[in-house]
Order: structure tokens, then C-alpha cells, then sequence
């Protein structure tokens, strides 16, 4: 995740970006502080190795600086591992997210057309701020292909748990730390200018049991005018609640780098870390 203001509400979004369409929709109450909120996937559904942009907008009836965001899922990825996913990720941001119109575009980006089989995301995901109160619900049933047939890579030896910083003097946030401590990541800097386009550049590998997946690509990122502003930022995410079961052992290596509208860096990690637990065979439902 970038580690820039970026509203609490869009959090959701990044991390789950299969999470927006017609047939994915909100399940949220009138007592929401995300009001009338607008969500749409192109297309929908995603196409095999085509291209994707998500859009969410609505309007923030009250200011906040943290969020929790409580999932409920049931994924099956790469076409082999079935998993479900349960507990609650807290997260927060300083400066706050502003109460007024907030507005989200995630792409248009590439699918990547090299991933086997397919994936699948069932569930819900409950939004809630640091009173309790809901924010935003989003109910899941999302398929998206992949390639089909595909040989799965052989094993490879695991690499040591780390998320560094890759970035330099010249970054939009030169200052930029990140620490991780008691299952908390912080990320803190000072950003040199306000934000409304970015973009993700990914270039990992993701290793779930035997299969070994390239992922290589840019996710534009457009926010509406307040979200990303410039001056001293600072981030949290966990500690994580959350639950995989079975518990599959799955790896991240490689570099995300965050850059601004004029593709000057913004800050770049260097990622090679394990998301879950164990080398369980997990292809029950």
C-alpha cells in the first residue's frame, strides 16, 4: 500500500481490487457514513488477459483517522487453493480522510494473462471506524479468469521475510520509513506535493504452494482533489486478525513502486515476504 494519504475508504479497495462491480455489490444500511455510494467494474465481468478499471465514489458524512475493515471470504486462487478468510485487518491514516465527496478510480490496467486457472472471491467485507459504526459493506461474487491448462512451476527454496525501502534523495517522500513491530507496519514520511493521479508499478512473483506466478504491472490510480495532500503522513496497518484456512503458505518477491501523475516516484518497496503460514495442500472445498 502506498504509504500516502490515501482515505481509509479507498484501503478496502486496493487490497481487495477484484472487490467492485454490478455483480459485487454494496450491502451497507442507511446508518452508513459512506453515503450513496456508486460502484462500478469494466467490464463486467473481467475478461480473460483484458483490461480492468474500477470506479467508487460517494460521499463521507463525517471525518476519520481510523478504520477496521472485517472480512468474511471464501477465495479459491491460481485454480488449485480454496481458502477462507476471516477476522479483521484495523488500519490508520494521519492526516484524516475529510468529511465531503470522495471519489476512486482504479485503472484502466492489464489482467495479467499468465496466471493458471482462475480466481474466485466470495463474501463480504464490513467497514467500520474506530467507534464501531459502519462505514461501508461490499458483498462479493466474483469470478476472474485465467489461463487454463497451465503447468505449474517447480518448487523453489523460500526466501527470508522482509519489506524494505527501495526508495531514493529524489522521491516525492524522502523521508519515508517503514518499521514493523508486534504485527503493526508503520509508514511515515513528509510528501512534497498533493496528489490526484498515481500509479502502482508491480513487479513480484507470487508463490502459492507449487505454483510460482510473474505479476508484472501498472495499476493507475486517479483520487478525488483533498485525499492525497502534501506535508507529514503517516500510516498503520494491524495487527491483523485474520484467519486462512487451510492455512497455505504463500510468498511475495519483488518491488512496488508508487509514482505521481508526471511518473516522478512517490516512493518504491522492496517486498519478499510471507502472506500465510504453511505448506498445506489446500484443494478441498
Amino acid at each position: 500500500m502506498a504509504p500516502v494519504r490515501v482515505s481509509l475508504l479507498a484501503l478496502p479497495f486496493l487490497l481487495f481490487p477484484g472487490a467492485l462491480s454490478q455483480s459485487v455489490k454494496s450491502c451497507g444500511g442507511p446508518n452508513d457514513h459512506l453515503k450513496n455510494p456508486v460502484i462500478k467494474l469494466t467490464p463486467d465481468p473481467p475478461t480473460k488477459g483484458g483490461s480492468l478499471t474500477i470506479e467508487a465514489s460517494g460521499t463521507l458524512d463525517e471525518s476519520f483517522t481510523a478504520a477496521n475493515s472485517r472480512v468474511d471470504l471464501h477465495i479459491q486462487a491460481l485454480g488449485i487453493v480454496k481458502v477462507n478468510v476471516n477476522g479483521s485487518l484495523p488500519m490508520s491514516i494521519s492526516p484524516g480522510s475529510a468529511a465531503g465527496p470522495f471519489s476512486l478510480k482504479v485503472g484502466p490496467f492489464q489482467l495479467p494473462s499468465s496466471i493458471p486457472g482462475f480466481a474466485v472471491v466470495q463474501g463480504r467485507i464490513h467497514v467500520t471506524n474506530d467507534k464501531n459504526e459502519p462505514i461501508m459493506c461490499i458483498d462479493m461474487d466474483l469470478k476472474v479468469p485465467g489461463m487454463e491448462n497451465e503447468a505449474a512451476a517447480a518448487p523453489q527454496l523460500e526466501a527470508p521475510e522482509a519489506i524494505t525501502s527501495c526508495g531514493k534523495a529524489t522521491d516525492h517522500i524522502p523521508d519515508f520509513k517503514l518499521d514493523s513491530a508486534g504485527g503493526v507496519i508503520t509508514m511515515a514520511g513528509t510528501l512534497d506535493e498533493a496528489v490526484t493521479k498515481a500509479s502502482i508499478d508491480l513487479d513480484v512473483k507470487l508463490k502459492v504452494l507449487f505454483v510460482s506466478v510473474p505479476l508484472k504491472m501498472t495499476i493507475p490510480i486517479t483520487v478525488s482533489d483533498g485525499l492525497i495532500s502534501k506535508g507529514a503522513i503517516k500510516a498503520t496497518v494491524g495487527p491483523s486478525s485474520l484467519v486462512i484456512s487451510p492455512n497455505v503458505k504463500a510468498t511475495i518477491k519483488g518491488t512496488m513502486k508508487v509514482k505521481d501523475g508526471n511518473a516522478e516516484q512517490i516512493t518504491c518497496l522492496n517486498v519478499d515476504t510471507v502472506v500465510s503460514g504453511r505448506d498445506e495442500y489446500a484443494i478441498a472445498v
